[in-house]
């Protein structure tokens, strides 16, 4: 039983007030302990430990809301001046009287988690509104009363006048030997409850007024293919033809059996950008946890690899799970591990593979020790197939086929359903499943279901599907069924997300939007990517990073135009679909939802950079050396990878369709700009002392605009005139922009656009380049290393391949009049209505060469064995 001393309360009331604003923190303590003198316990028996419990929190719940009073009189004078104790006291009683507490130490430990803390925050809300507290006002003080209540509760529990008051409650708080596992076994079950309710969470989404779904209502089962994607085997000359199975009961078979041997211990999941890994992840773990089971999801993106692989992770997982669970690893069924986003963990550049490879191999080696007495964890990596290609090569990881998933699109396109099996798996096409779940009464818009190249591949993803709903909202069926490709689809989402940040309304939440001036606001979600890019993960970066970056940009004047406060404003830019802020395992981080958001943003960044690039044979050193050293801060960071430049291609082509002349001038200046960097260097960059750090910063620049030379050159009317640069110094500045085949570079897709004749190209590694179209007549390619390289439309006339790899290569239309071809590898080559004029083929091996329509005339075959399909293939040709 609970009694209330009238005279205590109001002596502490004052007392309180005084100490408050003295700003003396020790007297707050000691008048707060005051207050909660105005409740007494039952003197006749000394209170259980429930009573205990209950009894400190009301005594705190009481000094807190007091002292919370006189701190905002100011903000709120009516609450100060009407406040009427008596109802306080009833109020609080009647709160806290059904309650009940789990007493264990632990229990204690998490004030967000209090028994009874919202039915008396939300009593407090009442409170408020009772004495006329404005709008604006009461969430600040709210939160204030919530950062009052563990004050309150530490001064009350160290009061030495009412120890006798909480003698139950302290026994039953004791260490126990069980209390180590009970708190383990907690958080476990709220890290279950977060896996489970994170199905259920309303996706972003640009109009969550009028879209609002989760995962749960979206999400349609998929296929994976089972082994490499990458490089299928072939059996008595044939491509074998790959398994499907449906992913979901794939994983979850796996993860609940309990007799894997040591090679099974792993699955590797690759998928294209959008194609659902994130979503297959979350399902199979929120499936795991449904059923009590021990499953972990990593997001990779929040890990930094550089500081330390395994100790990161076990930081991360410390953090959000609440302890290390592999100390010890426990027994019984195993744990599952599923880290998510292989291709977002080592920072961008050439030491990304190296990272990457150092993860892997750690990762490898710490999971035999987990597992050295039995399947103790089970571990699930999932990226994109050039990271998950990357895991399996240094052979620490998921060596065997069964270990390799590959997830699939909505719908395989028919020309390729053949490699599958079985074939009715093959068939289907699951777009419309994906809609009907959409909206369960018009499914698939007929807008939408129609033969277009262009709708069907944004239709062929859950991701992309989800954009379009957008679009379909904010545009209708029929306007968004004109969109022509992925980039026009996140043009007019960014469009839109603009639109509704520049006409946010005035008071809705913390923050007052002014009307900023539309392209600066694109400016500054522009520099938040290149933030993360220079991060090294094109998606997730601390936010320091970014208002440093906004401030370096001379943007941060404008945050000030969405509020006066800056961390309200930055919240409002980056809360946007694109993007959102979070807290991560050291600090807030900005994270865009999908990497390909950031990416489609650095492309808009570097194309907004062009116009002021100058052309160095019409400007004065200065000028052109400024300019280069702009380039190299924006682009010299990070690595271009190929998304990033495909979206750099599709943004110059849009620019293009509006002014062709101005996409011309672009490329003639980048052109002789390029020539110039690459003939007599880069200017050094300001404050690098290490000569390898300059290194990379040059070449991620040089590549950069390679890049967006060769987008130029896409969008030329006419064949442009190619760039040649010093022969003395073409092989090796080559070979430095390609770099190793172990760390591929997006600069091999661009190569086409140097005039390559007569060219020293003895025993080069050419391996997957672009040379569509490329001028290599006479060429020296002894040697050479072309294997799947893109020859098509090339002029290779007199050219000497002898010896040279073209396995796999497309040489569709090119010129191969003249050329040696003596011993060349030609096997598995597209030679579709090649010209092979007099080319000397002796020995070369041809082994399921295409010779469709091409042409052999002057060539002795009986130095060629063909075999009959192909001498019937060529043999059409006049």
């Amino acid at each position: 039983m609970v009694a209330v001393e009238r005279a205590s309360l109001a002596r502490a009331f004052g007392k309180v007030a005084v100490d408050l604003a003295d700003l003396n923190f020790g007297s707050a303590i000691k008048g707060v302990i005051d207050a909660t003198g105005a409740f007494k316990a039952d003197q006749e028996t000394p209170p259980t430990a429930e009573e205990g419990a209950k009894l400190l929190l009301q005594r705190a719940a009481y000094a807190a809301a007091i002292r919370i009073i006189q701190a905002e009189v100011r903000n709120a004078p009516v609450m100060a001046a009407e406040a009427d104790l008596r109802e306080i006291e009833v109020a609080i009683l009647g709160a806290t009287a059904d309650i009940t507490f789990e007493l264990t130490e632990i229990a204690l430990t998490d004030p967000e988690r209090w028994p009874g803390l919202e039915g008396l925050l939300t009593l407090f809300d009442w409170f408020m509104r009772a004495c006329a507290v404005p709008d604006d006002k009461r969430p600040p003080i709210r939160r204030a009363f919530a950062d009052a209540l563990p004050l309150a509760l530490a001064g009350e529990w160290r009061n030495a006048e009412r120890e006798k008051d909480y003698q139950a409650l302290r026994a039953a708080l004791e260490p126990t030997p069980f209390d180590l596992p009970a708190q383990r076994s907690l958080q476990w079950n709220a890290y279950r409850d977060r896996q489970v309710k994170a199905m259920d969470a309303p996706l972003r989404a640009l109009n969550p007024e009028k879209i609002r779904c989760s995962l749960n209502d979206l999400y349609v089962p998929l296929r994976a293919a089972v082994g490499d994607p990458e490089a299928p085997e072939r059996a008595s000359g044939e491509r074998r033809k790959r398994t499907l199975v449906w992913l979901d009961e794939a994983l979850y078979s796996w993860a609940t059996r309990t007799d894997h041997g040591p090679s099974e211990r792993i699955r590797v999941l690759s998928g294209e950008p959008g194609a659902g890994k994130s979503s297959a992840c979350m399902k199979l773990a929120a499936r795991l946890a449904a059923e009590k089971r021990r499953v972990l999801l990593v997001p990779l993106t929040r890990l930094n690899i550089a500081k330390g692989s395994l100790e990161e992770l076990a930081r991360y997982l410390a953090g959000d799970l609440g302890h290390d669970p592999f100390d010890p690893p426990s027994a019984g069924e195993p744990l599952v591990m599923i880290l998510d986003g292989l291709d977002e963990l080592a920072k961008s550049g050439q030491g990304a593979t190296v990272l990457l490879n150092g993860f892997i191999t750690d990762l490898g080696q710490r999971l035999s020790e987990w597992n050295r007495d039995g399947t103790r964890v089970l571990l699930l990596l999932a990226g994109r197939p050039g990271a998950a290609g990357a895991a399996v090569a240094t052979g620490a990881i998921g060596r065997s086929d069964d270990a390799r998933l590959h997830v699939l699109r909505y719908r395989i396109p028919e020309y390729d359903r053949h490699a599958y099996e079985p074939q009715d798996l093959a068939d289907l096409d699951q777009r419309s499943d994906w809609w009907r779940r959409f909206d369960s009464v018009g499914g698939m818009p007929e807008s939408l279901n129609r033969e277009d190249p262009h709708i069907d591949s944004l239709t062929e993803q859950p991701l992309l599907n989800w954009l379009l709903a957008q679009i379909l909202t904010e545009e209708g069926p029929e306007r968004a069924a004109t969109i022509s490709d992925v980039h026009d689809l996140y043009t007019r989402l960014f469009g839109h997300v603009l639109d509704r940040i520049h006409r946010r309304p005035q008071g809705d939440g913390s923050t007052e939007a002014i009307d900023p001036v539309r392209d600066r606001l694109e400016q500054m979600l522009e520099e938040v990517a290149v933030a993360a890019w220079h991060a090294g993960t094109d998606r997730a970066v601390p936010l320091n990073a970014v208002e440093k970056r906004l401030a370096d940009n001379r943007l941060s004047g404008e945050l000030r135009l969405l509020s006066n406060n800056t961390d309200a404003a930055l919240t409002t830019l980056l809360d946007s679909f694109f993007c959102r802020a979070h807290q991560g395992v050291e600090h807030r981080l900005v994270e865009f939802t999908h990497k390909s958001f950031g990416q489609f943003l650095v492309a808009r960044r570097v194309v907004r950079m062009l116009p002021d690039m100058p052309n160095p044979q019409h400007s004065d050193r200065y000028t052109t050396e400024a300019a280069l050293k702009k380039w190299m801060e924006l682009c010299g960071p990070a690595a271009m990878d190929r998304a990033t430049y495909d979206f750099l291609s599709a943004q110059v082509a849009a620019e293009a369709v509006h002014g062709p002349l101005k996409s011309t001038q672009w490329r003639d200046t980048l052109s002789n700009l390029l020539v110039e960097c690459l003939e007599k260097g880069m200017p050094l960059p300001d404050g690098v002392l290490r000569s390898r750090a300059s290194e990379r910063l040059v070449r991620n620049a040089e590549i950069a605009m390679l890049c967006a030379v060769a987008a130029a050159f896409r969008v030329s009317e006419e064949k442009p005139a190619s760039i040649r640069i010093d022969s003395a110094i073409l092989p090796t500045t080559l070979h430095r922009l390609a770099g190793p085949m172990t760390d591929w570079s997006v600069a091999r897709d661009t190569f086409h656009v140097f005039d390559l004749t007569g060219a020293d190209l003895w025993g080069a590694d050419m391996w997957g380049v672009n040379l569509m179209g490329a001028d290599l007549m006479g060429a020296d390619l002894i040697g050479a290393n072309l294997m799947g390289a893109n020859l098509s439309d090339a002029d290779l006339m007199n050219a000497n391949l002898m010896g040279a790899n073209l396995s796999d290569a497309n040489l569709t239309r090119a010129n191969l009049s003249d050329a040696n071809l003596t011993h060349a590898n030609l096997s598995d080559a597209n030679l579709t209505r090649a010209n092979l004029t007099r080319a000397n083929l002796s020995d070369a091996d041809l082994t399921r060469a295409d010779l469709s329509d091409a042409n052999l005339s002057d060539v002795d075959l009986e130095l060629v064995q063909l075999e009959p399909k192909q001498l019937a293939a060529y043999s059409r040709t006049p």
